[in-house]
């Protein structure tokens, strides 16, 4: 079973957020009637799309304490797959029909229609493999999440199994997609250009700057870019740019 969660910024608590994940997919799946005994074997992944290096650990141990050996045995334990996409993008570029590739571009992407092509790229992908009925399921309960974050909020949408009728489900009701899609997609696009734009100003007045201070910028959301950059306008050394 594949539990699927993507970030665009570090999460410390990841580990403990992994395993209320699974409990709850376990327990969700076994109330449907979904499986039954013996539960099957989980796969957490973690689709990382930020800049900054994550450092979170990737297991629960890393986030208790000392523990007594007495009690070693029964503390939880569990494990996720981190996937970095600046990462992957290094090791094997950004082939079209790649897997991962494709999740990370449908968890980004601000273009329905757009968001539609990839979700049909990924259904062909789908095909070619045999024994993808789990992950299909996996997939379609991902994405589905990610497509109620871009509809209307007023609008009860229809469960589905399969990428297959997520599909058709969009397809039926374009209207309840496009315009919070093109919304989201006009917030993202004004925060990357305030950020260049603080970036620029910055690199006038201060001369370069660290990776540290462009992925902090980079990654900021449009309020706290224009609170640094009102401070911008009297700061005299980089570290007032960015005071509380």
């Amino acid at each position: 079973m594949l539990i699927l969660e993507q970030q665009d910024k570090p999460d410390d608590f990841m580990a403990l957020r992994t395993v209320t994940y699974t409990g709850l997919t376990y327990q969700t799946l076994l109330r449907g009637q979904d499986i039954r005994l013996p539960l099957p074997p989980v796969l957490p992944v973690v689709l990382y799309s930020g800049r900054r290096r994550w450092r979170a650990v990737l297991d629960l141990d890393g986030l208790i304490g000392d523990i007594p050996d007495a009690l070693r045995p029964y503390q939880p334990q569990m494990r996720y797959l981190l996937v970095h996409e600046q990462d992957l993008l290094k090791s094997i570029g950004r082939p079209g029909h790649n897997l991962a590739t494709l999740l990370f571009r449908l968890g980004r992407s601000r273009d329905v229609e757009q968001w539609r092509g990839l979700l049909h790229t990924l259904i062909q992908a789908m095909r070619t493999e045999p024994g993808y009925e789990e992950l299909n399921r996996s997939l379609t309960a991902w994405l589905y999440i990610v497509a109620q974050r871009n509809a209307n909020p007023a609008e009860d949408l229809p469960r589905v199994k399969t990428l297959q009728e997520l599909d058709m489900m969009i397809a039926e009701k374009p209207g309840i997609w496009a315009r919070q899609w093109l919304r989201e997609g006009r917030k993202e696009g004004r925060a990357e250009g305030q950020a260049e734009l603080l970036l620029e100003q910055i690199r006038h007045r201060f001369g370069s700057v660290s990776d540290d201070v462009v992925q902090r910028i980079q990654s900021a959301r449009v309020p706290q870019l224009k609170a640094w950059a009102l401070n911008f306008v009297d700061a005299t050394t980089l570290d007032d740019v960015f005071r509380d």
